[in-house]
């Protein structure tokens, strides 16, 4: 089977926000690979994006509301004969331990790193093209020249503060992802639409294209409707519609 080029499509403000975080924490990893100075600037405009998608106040309480209707949907298939009951243990208990952690916990998630000053300063410095500059923050500037060593001990500590909101969004993506309905359709000139029963509560859809074709889709999807629309990849001009019959895939990911 070909690899294909996959586009996910979130259908609710919590999947969205997990994408948008997992994206982040990915970003994250790679820099770390690299201890240079142009790469803590980087982890730290990325620990900075991670702090502003959490500044919701309700995300506790949504995220433990999604643990716990994935927990729920768990528990159905506790008894059946063939499950690895040690697997189904280790998620059920990491889902509940989880959701208890975010509702008895105070404060928004990554407090202590919102009232690091240096990062206070530089969340207005860094909003403007080509802020966070010597000249804009001299300490910024000075704790970019300190050794090697305790600048990566200082940005590690740091993103201690994350472990669990990493751990938890890599739970619930697993999850949604693996959960899903696999069809093969075929878009008739370039354009794919269908029904949706109302009754499914998705909270993703995945489309799959293979490498060898020239075409990435737009998606629209609603509570009744998906439509995929494939366009030509044109990077300079603006993209036209994909004429040909097109083969892919759709992931009904409805945890």
């Amino acid at each position: 089977m070909k690899e294909s080029i996959v586009y996910e499509q979130p259908l609710n403000e919590i999947i969205r926000v997990c994408l948008r975080l997992e994206q982040l924490f990915q970003q994250i990893d790679h820099q770390l690979t690299d201890t240079t100075e142009l790469s803590a600037r980087n982890v730290v405009a990325f620990i900075i994006n991670v702090l502003h998608l959490l500044d919701r106040p309700d995300l506790k309480a949504k995220l433990a509301k999604e643990l716990t209707h994935h927990l729920t949907n768990l528990m159905r298939y506790g008894n059946l004969p063939d499950i690895d009951s040690k697997k189904f243990n280790d998620i059920t208990r990491q889902l509940d331990e989880h959701a208890r952690s975010l509702i008895d916990s105070s404060g928004k998630i990554g407090q202590r790193l919102r009232d690091i000053e240096l990062f206070n300063t530089l969340r207005l410095h860094l909003a403007s093209p080509g802020g966070g500059c010597s000249f804009d923050i001299p300490l910024y500037h000075y704790w970019l020249q300190q050794p090697t060593k305790i600048r990566q001990g200082m940005i590690n500590d740091w993103l201690g503060d994350f472990s669990q909101i990493k751990t938890i969004i890599t739970l619930i993506l697993d999850l949604v992802r693996k959960n899903a309905k696999v069809d093969q359709k075929t878009a008739v000139h370039g354009f794919h639409q269908e029904l949706l029963d109302p009754q499914w509560n998705l909270r993703m859809v995945r489309i799959g294209i293979t490498h060898d074709i020239p075409a990435y889709p737009e998606i629209s999807i609603g509570r009744h409707f998906l439509s995929v629309r494939f366009f030509i990849p044109e990077i300079e001009i603006r993209p036209t519609q994909y004429t040909e019959n097109l083969p892919f895939w759709v992931a009904y990911c409805n945890s």
